[in-house]
């Protein structure tokens, strides 16, 4: 009788400070093939739960937003870890919040079941035990599942812990984060996951997204492709590949087991190939860009930028650079050289007024040996533009007018779809872009449509609650086809001076 109870106490002091071991021991999940089974972490969970351990050591708290591939068992990870820092911590409250009724009754069934399993000495006893609550009085701890629709979720109390569960497709956003978010303390030991599945641009959880990996939130960004599943494969033995899915094996570096997998699910949606193929990107994306860009209205080719990413070319021809000088709050200076097929430099600045930036780009031309600076001369870059004029560089700095009107008119609603088309066509045709999720977000930031005279219109950024600050600036590089470069070219550069800047010269292989 004394060793059990030794046993049971050198168990539950592994049981908590080792989630996998207390998941695998004592938690139990419903599988559809094989019933009631232990919890045993797949590749995504225990990736996820080593930056949990990582976060919690460094900076005591956690605060994740996760974007995930489907059906990666995410939501059942979060539950079972929240049940677990829960019952093994005095005074924690946990909420979780789902995007309807539906799947709030079926995660606290889990959680039922994950209490229910447990045995007696690895958890305490629950004295309410409702619809939707787990409370434990003899630590005052409780769990709780709520659905995010209702406005007054979490109001008057205080949450040490939180999930919210495909956030991207939950009603009254703005109220939840007005509203529960704010409950939940800053201290020591307090959790935020927001975790979800993408559903478009533009909402709360796109939004808090690209905050995150932009460094101006709280939150990690975490993103989960499909090919982070190890369990997302099968056998590629007598499965013949197209040259399609071997361009996209090439390109995201997958096996044949993998694609043989990718095959076989795109093969189970109905329609034609090309919806197929949509349908797959959209539930099982691999980079995420192509989550966010679930609908395919993107103006520029979300494969051509992953293709760009990759690429390495040398740069010849005029070295043309552009700033896009932020307006207001969370927008930042967009700052971009590029000469002929290859981007040399992008930084972005959140520099506060103009004589800074100015300063800046300066230092940037004589670094770069800048043959032209194009300037965002509406708003706060015309006083950008005087400044730089003003220190000596009118022979080289010019303005750049979004609203103006195109070269070709006729095709063009404004300056601005004609500079995003010379540099769609110029990712087209092959270039080399800096290895970045900020820059590829921004270029596929924008829809498009065309006008009652059939010219091609961009997506308008208001829109949205912040400006593609790298995209504009590279767009920019782009106002003017020619442009002389100052500087020494190659021998074979000569007597094509004057190429169009989207190329470079004819050491590319295009003119």
């Amino acid at each position: 009788m004394r060793s059990d109870k030794e046993l049971e106490k050198r168990l539950l002091a592994e049981y908590k400070i080792d989630f996998k071991s207390f998941a695998y021991h004592c938690l139990k999940i419903r599988t559809k093939n094989d019933g009631v089974v232990p919890f045993k972490l797949n590749s995504v969970q225990l990736d996820l739960l080593d930056k949990f351990y990582e976060q919690m050591q460094v900076k005591g708290r956690v605060r994740f937003i996760v974007l995930k591939a489907r059906q990666m068992g995410l939501s059942t990870f979060i539950e079972a870890l929240l049940y677990w820092w829960t019952i093994y911590h005095r005074g924690v409250k946990s909420l979780v919040l789902t995007h309807k009724d539906s799947a709030t009754k079926e995660l606290f069934e889990m959680t039922r079941r994950y209490h229910e399993h447990t045995p007696q000495g690895f958890k305490p006893q629950a004295h309410r035990d409702s619809a939707n609550e787990l409370a434990f009085s003899s630590i005052d701890s409780a769990f709780k599942t709520a659905t995010a629709g209702s406005k007054n979720v979490g109001h008057g109390s205080t949450i040490q812990c939180l999930h919210w569960s495909e956030v991207s497709r939950s009603n009254n956003q703005a109220d939840m984060t007005a509203g529960v978010m704010q409950t939940v303390p800053t201290g020591a030991g307090s959790m935020i996951f927001l975790e979800s599945t993408a559903n478009g641009l533009g909402e709360y959880f796109h939004q808090t997204w690209q905050g995150a990996m932009r460094g101006e939130n709280e939150f990690t960004p975490v993103f989960y492709p499909w090919t982070a599943m190890q369990e997302y494969r099968q056998s590629a033995e007598g499965v013949t590949f197209s040259q399609e899915e071997r361009e996209y094996q090439a390109l995201y570096g997958i096996d044949d087991e993998q694609l043989a997998w990718r095959q076989a699910k795109i093969r189970q949606f109905e329609g034609p190939p090309e919806r197929k193929l949509a349908l797959f990107r959209e539930q099982y994306p691999i980079t995420a860009e192509e989550a966010f860009q679930s609908s395919d209205n993107s103006f520029i080719s979300a494969d051509a930028v992953v293709t760009a990413r990759k690429a390495e070319y040398d740069g010849v021809g005029a070295i043309v650079a552009a700033v896009d000088p932020a307006r207001k709050g969370r927008d930042s200076t967009g700052f971009v050289i590029r000469q002929g097929r290859k981007v040399l430099k992008m930084v972005r600045w959140k520099y506060p007024d103009t004589m800074t930036i100015a300063t800046r780009c300066a230092a940037m031309i004589e670094e770069f040996k800048v043959d032209a600076l194009f300037v965002d001369t509406v708003g706060l870059g015309a006083g950008v533009y005087d400044r730089l004029v003003q220190l000596g560089y009118g022979d080289r700095v010019f303005e750049a007018v979004a609203s103006a009107r195109a070269d070709k008119a006729d095709t063009y609603a404004n300056k601005r779809a004609e500079m995003y088309e010379r540099m769609n066509e110029w990712l087209m045709r092959g270039a080399d872009i800096p290895d970045s999720d900020l820059l590829q977000s921004d270029l596929l930031m924008l829809g498009y449509e065309y006008d009652s005279s059939d010219r091609l219109k961009l997506q308008s950024k208001k829109d949205f609650d912040r400006s593609p600050d790298l995209a504009d600036a590279l767009a920019m590089t782009f106002y003017t086809l020619h442009i002389m470069p100052k500087g020494e070219q190659p021998e074979e550069y000569e007597g094509l001076r004057r190429a169009p800047t989207y190329g470079g010269s004819m050491l590319n292989g295009r003119f």
